[in-house]
């Protein structure tokens, strides 16, 4: 009784549709607003089961329409504590609505007592209009996930994100969750707000939202965010349908910022979906064939996230690249190292504008294709075909420092060396039992490179201790510590420490 008199007098006051207006407005108005939110959420979360009766039903509603309308607001801390609330009740509906849909039969009276019957509840049905106004705010609203490194910036300017945002990332998981429960709840209807306001991004009506970089992007965080939510079927009609419109954008947009932009948001938004990439080989093969043309995008952050996303892929859709797809020439992983093919470019030709670390990304990536390989004796012919770029290069190095002992001093040298071996700690992380056979052909030189460098680092220090800060006696200790860091996880990673002992040592 109490909750309904203030819901009518507030309603005298400032109406739901008004309390955006009254926050930016009134003096004090601030407070007020912030003061409403923790009311209102604090009162639903505690004594929603009264409120949900049939004398008070309309106050609850009413007062869900301010806290909808108080969700628009630009306002970092009232729009947390709305989706906190937002959430609970998310929660809330969609595990009362599994009880519902497997035969339980709740008791509750008036308007929200679930229905017997499979079919959405009345309690749900009372709920839906409230429900369809979150859903858009939520899409609207959906902050960055972790995974994406290409933003825009205060200034408008697109940029590689440096530093991850650690409130951001949470309020994203809290935002998805939300988003996943609703989508749970009726999928039809989120698909239908996230294709409509594709559409006003990628064909805009005169007059209408139109295209906006980070409107796209924001609605692409939130496609990306309901993965595995819908029907295995209605997933396929969706994905293929926002891809297509992605696709399609980037092809008419103009200018190198727009277009890493639309290559960050489609790379989120497949890297998301591996369900529908498993079944589907096709489309998983364009997907990866466009992430090795953004491999030599060379904007700020295009580069890292076409490695990471394709490092997630090939962790979640690795099988798929070592069977032998209807139509192929040759299984995917066959055609990436022994190539050359002319639907897949080769391994030397994806990698060569990366960088160090791109590259280690890749190549830990192309392991766990290799791990999912059965026949052990083609196995070790795709290992071998896998490093065979780096162990040439290791290989000039160390016929040459037979050659001239003194070439292994070069700063130049010690970094190549560093990289070579970082990129077989990271084959050897991912590809586990099977690095064995490439540590065997490694082993011996690598640990007479060790034996040098320590000796040169003891005689150096002994000499002068000043020169252990040196930057050739640091490249030298990287060396060392990449050896041992590899030597370290092939132990870790293998199943058969035997077969390192009997083969490698």
């Amino acid at each position: 009784k109490m909750y309904f008199d203030f819901i009518t007098n507030l309603t005298n006051v400032v109406s739901p549709e008004a309390i955006k207006k009254y926050y930016e407005e009134v003096d004090d108005g601030e407070e007020f607003v912030q003061r409403l939110t923790l009311f209102l959420t604090t009162i639903f979360k505690t004594h929603l089961p009264i409120l949900e009766t049939q004398e008070l039903a309309a106050g609850l509603i009413q007062g869900l329409q301010y806290l909808v309308h108080i969700s628009r607001i630009d306002d970092d801390e009232i729009f947390k504590i709305c989706i906190e609330y937002w959430h609970d009740l998310a929660d809330d509906l969609y595990h009362k609505e599994h009880l519902n849909m497997v035969g339980a039969r709740p008791t509750a009276g008036g308007p929200f007592a679930a229905a017997a019957t499979p079919m959405p509840s009345a309690r749900l049905q009372t709920y839906s209009p409230i429900l369809l106004q979150v859903r858009r705010i939520l899409i609207e609203r959906m902050p960055k996930p972790e995974e994406v490194l290409v933003v825009e910036d205060e200034n408008g300017c697109v940029v590689k994100e440096h530093l991850k945002d650690v409130e951001v990332v949470a309020l994203h998981k809290m935002v998805r969750e939300t988003l996943v429960f609703l989508t749970h709840l009726d999928h039809q209807t989120t698909e239908e707000i996230m294709i409509e306001k594709l559409g006003q991004q990628v064909h805009p009506q005169p007059g209408g939202v139109g295209w906006s970089r980070s409107g796209l992007s924001t609605l692409c965080w939130a496609i990306g965010s309901i993965s595995g939510a819908m029907r295995e079927d209605d997933e396929k009609k969706f994905l293929v349908h926002v891809i297509k419109d992605l696709l399609g954008l980037c092809e008419i947009v103009r200018g190198k910022d727009n277009k890493a932009v639309i290559a960050s948001n489609i790379m989120y938004v497949v890297g998301q979906y591996p369900r529908f990439l498993r079944a589907h080989w096709k489309f998983l093969k364009t997907v990866v064939n466009k992430l090795f043309e953004f491999m030599h995008e060379t904007h700020p952050g295009v580069q890292d996230m076409a490695c990471e996303t394709y490092l997630k892929i090939c962790q979640r859709c690795k099988h798929q690249f070592v069977k032998h797809q209807p139509q192929e020439l040759a299984p995917f992983i066959e055609q990436l190292l022994v190539g050359p093919h002319q639907t897949v470019a080769g391994i030397g030709t994806t990698i060569q504008d990366l960088e160090a670390h791109q590259q280690n990304m890749f190549y830990e990536a192309v392991g766990c294709i290799v791990a999912a390989e059965a026949d052990a004796e083609r196995r070790d012919r795709i290992v071998a075909e896998l490093f065979k770029l780096p162990n040439s290069r290791w290989q000039a190095k160390i016929e040459r420092a037979m050659i001239e002992p003194s070439f292994l001093s070069d700063q130049e040298t010690m970094r190549e060396i560093a990289k070579i071996l970082q990129i077989n700690v990271r084959v050897s992380s991912s590809l586990g039992t099977p690095y064995i056979v490439q540590l065997g052909i490694i082993y011996e030189r690598m640990l007479q490179v060790y034996k040098m460098y320590s000796e040169q680092i003891s005689a150096a220090v002994a000499g002068n201790a000043l020169t252990a800060k040196t930057s050739s006696v640091r490249l030298m200790r990287a060396v060392k510590r990449e050896t041992l860091r590899l030597i370290e996880t092939t132990v870790d990673k293998s199943e058969e420490i035997q077969r390192i002992v009997t083969q490698v040592v």
